[in-house]
């Protein structure tokens, strides 16, 4: 059984999965613009996903975004994300980089989770969770394949092996190429969360094959799904109003059932 976990005025792993949606804005302004609409439309969680930030590599133009997102977004939590190349982001950057701007985001204390793709310099990651872990950051373990969909089996052993990094938070997202490869994320998840940790679980198909992934966590096992209000960040994703109506009618059929 899945145990939650509190993050400010939401509780990630209990009731209907949450609705996160991305901030992509280049610039400050742009953020901001976002982050006050995330506000507005009555999303759950806000991501910043920083590697869209054309000031990235200054530290005191990253604290700037930081500060001006917690003074709008109040009690809706923020989880700041540095999604690379290699796993379909806007940036490549080094290990040592990737970890000292994670770091701070959460030395900041206005990030309240740090996403960390664990796959890739896994030792340097595993460390990385470890430091954030002993200035009470909340881990988010990332992967993500925006080219396939491995066989269920696989994505099974990769939960495992996140889980084993010691992160509080569990994320996998894949390209599906048909319909077999939804059910075989959606199957996996459902079998880590049942048989193999405790800990709350984010999944999902990207792409139009993988939409249902995104409104039936509930039915399987995600906690989170990522909506949009205006720019979206992966392919598949729903406006968040969308999302929540059919998310919402589905929590009650299965109340119902």
């Amino acid at each position: 059984m899945t145990k939650p976990i509190q993050v400010k005025n939401i509780t990630i792993g209990e009731g209907i999965p949450k609705i996160c949606v991305p901030l992509t804005g280049k610039k400050k302004e742009r953020i901001l613009e976002e982050a006050k609409a995330v506000a507005d439309a009555g999303a759950d969680l806000a991501e910043w996903r920083a590697d869209f930030f054309e000031g990235l590599s200054d530290k005191e133009e990253r604290e700037e975004v930081l500060n001006a997102l917690s003074d709008i977004l109040g009690q809706i939590p923020l989880l700041f994300t540095i999604r690379t190349k290699n796993e379909g982001g806007n940036i490549q950057i080094s290990t040592e980089d990737y970890v000292n701007y994670n770091m701070d985001a959460a030395r900041s204390g206005k990030a309240d989770l740090i996403d960390v793709e664990v796959f890739g310099d896994e030792q340097e990651k595993v460390n990385l969770i470890q430091s954030l872990h002993e200035i009470n950051a909340i881990v988010v373990a990332s992967s993500h394949d925006f080219l396939k969909t491995d066989i269920r089996e696989i994505l099974l052993e990769r939960f495992k092996i996140m889980d084993r990094t010691g992160a509080d938070i569990l994320k996998m997202a894949v390209m599906p190429n048909e319909f077999a490869d939804v059910a075989a994320i959606m199957q996996a998840t459902c079998d880590m969360a049942e048989n193999f940790t405790e800990k709350p679980l984010i999944s999902m198909a990207m792409g139009e094959e993988g939409m249902i992934s995104r409104i039936a966590g509930e039915n399987f096992g995600s906690c989170i799904t990522f909506g949009t209000v205006g720019e979206a960040s992966a392919p598949g994703q729903l406006p968040l109003r969308e999302l929540k109506r059919m998310m919402n009618a589905l929590h009650v059929k299965n109340e119902e059932d």
